[in-house]
């Protein structure tokens, strides 16, 4: 697929602020036992089923509420050196450590695939949607953002970032076609924090949201519909950041490397 390393420079960008993280001490590190029991894909269904509504004067705390910032993705890779399978990482406090507050937050998810890179992005983005919802635990729907509550139940109970993100690495991998590997982020701290994931996860955003505005055709390469010459397209930066790694058609002229006029197609 020519999308297989669209999304690996945005990866190794956030890989790399997480390091710098890890090196001001700042990071906790999780692993989900392996192997993972297949037991447990019984327990995610079940948890994904009427979760219970968690109301204001019930919640221990607030995450990515819209007045203190928040950041979600989902990233697909064919390079599994990018994905340290089954890890957890938090920067900042985890739930036991905050209590009747609005929290910054950042969840970021990246994993090893087989099928194809935008498919499977789109993919792991609604299961971990549906999988996170339990007992406890609510999220509400906001593209490419995320808004959750903690039940003060749940946090008596031992409800932690480990908890959430054993969850969503299994979800991945069990109810996720052709994912090899997984890995969670999440980040508590600030909302400067947060608002430099949001920065670097958005060239990824826009590269994914442009691919899905293309028809992808039965040879592999994406389709470009619009009726305007490149050079009038308000999208064109956007393409051009794509480029290098699909095969785009514009009527009979494949377009690469952000020149509009390649070969003639057959």
């Amino acid at each position: 697929m020519y999308t297989m390393y669209i999304f690996d420079d945005t990866i190794k960008e956030i890989k790399n602020w997480f390091r710098q993280k890890r090196d001001e001490g700042d990071v906790r590190h999780y692993a989900v036992p392996m192997p993972i029991e297949a037991a447990s894909s019984s327990t995610l269904n079940r948890a994904q089923k009427n979760p219970n509504i968690i109301l204001k004067e019930d919640t221990h705390l607030e995450l990515g509420h819209p007045s203190v910032g928040s950041c979600a993705a989902t990233l697909a890779t064919h390079d599994s050196s990018l994905v340290e399978d089954c890890c957890i990482t938090l920067v900042g406090p985890d739930v036991s450590e905050m209590e009747g507050q609005r929290i910054p937050f950042a969840q970021i998810a990246i994993a090893c695939c087989e099928g194809d890179i935008r498919d499977t992005s789109m993919m792991m983005d609604r299961q971990l949607h549906r999988s996170a919802q339990s007992d406890g635990y609510m999220i509400r729907s906001v593209p490419h953002l995320i808004w959750a509550r903690v039940s003060k139940q749940a946090a008596r109970s031992g409800f932690s970032m480990f908890e959430l993100g054993n969850r969503l690495i299994k979800s991945l991998w069990y109810e996720c076609q052709g994912i090899t590997g997984a890995e969670i982020f999440f980040v508590t701290t600030s909302k400067d924090d947060v608002s430099a994931l949001e920065g670097i996860v958005e060239v990824a955003l826009a590269k994914l949201r442009k691919l899905l505005s293309f028809k992808l055709g039965d040879d592999d390469t994406y389709e470009c519909t619009t009726s305007l010459d490149c050079e009038e397209c308000p999208e064109e930066p956007v393409c051009d950041s794509v480029r290098d790694v699909i095969k785009l058609r514009k009527g009979d002229r494949i377009i690469t490397f952000g020149k509009d006029g390649g070969d003639k197609t057959t």
